[in-house]
């Protein structure tokens, strides 16, 4: 039985065939437009991953659709970005293993399971997001902060049984949302989400054209503002996980992971190290951005397997007892 493990972000949909290497391209759904000249020959309705972003990035009155909003799911692009996943991944997979945000609701992951069935014509499991981690880990009693673009969703596990977690509004997505108001007080251009990360996260230059100028922004134009603004982004997100932590057992919180695409933020794993030093150390896999989707395989593959034995065992039982009767007979 094939699988795959795939995690779809608000900012980046990450996907793996076969829990090593994983496939990254921008969680952005485009519908298209007729264009006054098709100079390909080709016409599309729909654009996604880097396509998607391309035009985002360059066309003016664009509706880029993303798959989570506050912490809610968008099934359409959803749907669309798993189906793009398979098609990059070249696999015909049987069953999609997958997360969704700490507190979604029952009614949310039953019409998700529906609608992956129903309109790609595989089976699904859907794990809360973090958990992915730990399993990438081969953690199974633990706590794990995933920071997310439009969300922080917060897990505590003993014995890989949930006891309890949180999904807070407050991602990449509010840091992001100051730093570009920023710039545009600033230098007087709009970033996408895509464009900020290039230039925070690998300090990248990044710009526009305006009014006949080349008009960029470099990381050190706005590092005063950013330490300033990380701080209480930290802050905020550290208190509301002190608050779910309390009264656990130490031995529990001995395995403090940080995961997502916020542990890669400049200065993000130091102040978390600080403001839990009284507490534990904090953990951070090697690829924060993959890990969810390599533990979404990690998991699929142990209970595909169980199934797999569950099937085998009643066909040897059945076997034996035929030959039980023949020998008697």
């Amino acid at each position: 039985m094939v699988h795959i493990g795939l995690d779809i972000g608000t900012n980046y949909t990450k996907a793996t065939k076969d829990g090593k290497n994983v496939t990254i391209f921008p969680s952005i759904v485009v519908y298209g437009e007729e264009k006054d000249w098709n100079l390909t020959g080709k016409s599309k309705n729909i654009y996604i991953g880097e396509e998607a972003l391309t035009l985002t990035e360059n066309a003016e009155n664009i509706e880029a659709l993303r798959p989570i909003h506050d912490g809610r799911l968008i099934h359409s692009s959803y749907i669309e970005l798993a189906k793009y996943a398979i098609k990059v991944l070249d696999v015909k997979p049987n069953v999609i293993a997958t997360g969704l945000p700490v507190k979604s609701s029952k009614k949310e992951r039953e019409e998700l399971l529906s609608s992956i069935k129903s309109e790609i014509g595989v089976d699904a499991l859907i794990f809360p997001e973090p958990v992915g981690t730990l399993a990438y880990l081969g953690i199974d009693t633990g706590v794990c902060i995933d920071i997310g673009f439009g969300t922080t969703d917060i897990l505590v596990l003993s014995k890989m049984e949930y006891l309890k977690g949180d999904t807070m509004l407050l991602g990449i997505d509010w840091l992001f949302d100051n730093i570009e108001v920023i710039i545009r007080n600033k230098a007087g251009i709009n970033l996408t989400p895509e464009e900020l990360t290039k230039l925070i996260v690998e300090k990248k230059e990044v710009g526009r054209i305006r009014s006949g100028r080349r008009i960029t922004v470099s990381y050190k134009d706005i590092a005063e503002e950013y330490e300033k603004l990380i701080k209480n982004w930290i802050e905020r997100i550290a208190n509301r996980v002190k608050l779910l932590l309390e009264g656990l057992s130490t031995t529990i919180v001995d395995n403090l992971v940080l995961t997502g695409g916020g542990a890669l933020l400049p200065g993000v794993k130091e102040g978390f190290e600080n403001s839990f030093k009284e507490i534990t150390e904090i953990k951070v896999p090697d690829n924060p951005i993959a890990a969810n989707a390599l533990g979404y395989y990690i998991l699929a593959s142990a209970i595909v397997e169980n199934k797999e034995e569950e099937q085998v065992e009643p066909n040897k039982k059945e076997v034996k007892e035929k030959k039980e009767k023949k020998k008697s007979k």
